[in-house]
């Protein structure tokens, strides 16, 4: 059976071990670490009998609440099933003729466009710093054919990168000149201190679409909800592609209340970035490990004493679980990601990571 090789496997791993899923501390997923805001519990509880009614096919209070927290139109919204329906139906409305992913990123878009058979070109930012910029971008500008896609997530997943939004417009309006279009998965762009979003942008661009997600922030990767955003005329071709009932009623209600949690939103965001900087810092000061500065909320390392699978193993006997990255197209097996958790669970990876350091240091 096919398995996407994502994070998050927290059960499964918790079955093979014979523990309670509980018992592990799970840096494989970049989720916050407060957990969903308390008024998600209640709403769920307040509403359950609502489960024998169909969701709302129009879904207009979705699309009010997700209007006013992104500061854009209810028409230039459609809600998904979570990031990976939205890009499928993405696809299915562009039809590019290619898909230009600057890599390594998240695998589901070249996943998905192999699905639909499209032909795909990797462009390689480790040669580049990791980064993608005006400067990489031009160096391959010549491959680009008409009605190519250019799928970009930012800040990038698994190496926490920001691209800067005006290296974004810039790219944009070259890629009016081959009628291309640009798709901006903006996940993670909540948790950025100075973020970089593309969203006025959308009805200046007629090529633009930008994906957001509640699933990281709001700790709700169970629910599947996000969004994409762009012109009136690229929405309405989409929503004659999506499922009538795509997204579930407890998804919509929670959007409903999440997206007002001023409190919530201000308390995560300097959370992360002082135990960001903390988990950051602590790790860099590990002998043969190299963590890379993030946007977001996980960390990219690589390691050269000790490989990741190794590094992994041993981290799941301590009951940790850390992200290999050797999947990611353009990494090897000297690459883990881990996610930026609560002090004491930070504290315990590090020490967990220096205790294996040190194993297998006396083992030689």
């Amino acid at each position: 059976m096919y398995l996407p090789a994502h994070g998050g496997n927290v059960f499964r791993v918790a079955k093979q071990m014979g523990i309670p899923a509980n018992k592990i501390i799970d840096f494989s997923a970049n989720i916050n670490p407060l957990g969903f805001p308390n008024i998600v519990r209640r709403v769920i509880e307040e509403h359950i009998d609502d489960i024998v009614h169909y969701p709302d096919m129009e879904q207009s209070e979705i699309k009010r609440s997700a209007a006013k927290y992104y500061n854009t139109a209810v028409e230039n919204i459609i809600p998904g099933n979570g990031s990976v329906e939205l890009i499928n139906i993405i696809l299915e409305t562009l039809k590019p003729s290619k898909v230009l992913i600057p890599s390594p990123t998240f695998s589901e878009y070249a996943r998905l466009a192999n699905n639909r058979n499209i032909d795909i070109q990797l462009l390689d930012i480790t040669q580049n710093d990791f980064k993608f910029n005006k400067k990489l971008f031009n160096k391959i500008q010549k491959s680009i054919t008409t009605n190519t896609l250019l799928m970009i997530c930012n800040p990038n997943n698994p190496t926490g990168n920001l691209i800067a939004k005006k290296d974004l417009e810039y790219v944009l309006e070259e890629l009016k000149k081959t009628d291309s279009f640009m798709l901006v998965d903006e996940a993670f762009m909540d948790f950025v201190e100075e973020p970089q979003s593309m969203v006025k942008s959308i009805n200046k661009n007629d090529n633009l679409i930008i994906l957001k997600s509640l699933t990281k922030f709001f700790a709700v990767p169970g629910i599947r909800i996000g969004f994409a955003l762009s012109n009136e005329e690229l929405i309405n071709r989409m929503n004659k592609l999506k499922d009538p009932w795509n997204v579930n009623t407890f998804a919509g209600l929670i959007v409903n209340v999440v997206l007002e949690e001023d409190n919530y939103i201000q308390t995560t965001r300097k959370f992360i970035n002082t135990e960001k900087d903390f988990l950051w810092k602590r790790l860099d000061e590990v002998e043969t490990l190299y963590p890379f500065y993030p946007s977001a909320n996980f960390i990219l390392v690589r390691s050269d004493f000790i490989k990741a699978p190794e590094m992994a193993q041993e981290l799941r006997k301590k009951g940790i679980l850390i992200r290999q990255c050797q999947n990611f197209d353009f990494l090897d097996e000297s690459f883990f990601r881990v996610a930026v958790k609560d002090r004491k669970s930070n504290e315990a990876l590090v020490s967990a990571i220096k205790t294996v350091l040190l194993e297998k240091k006396e083992s030689k």
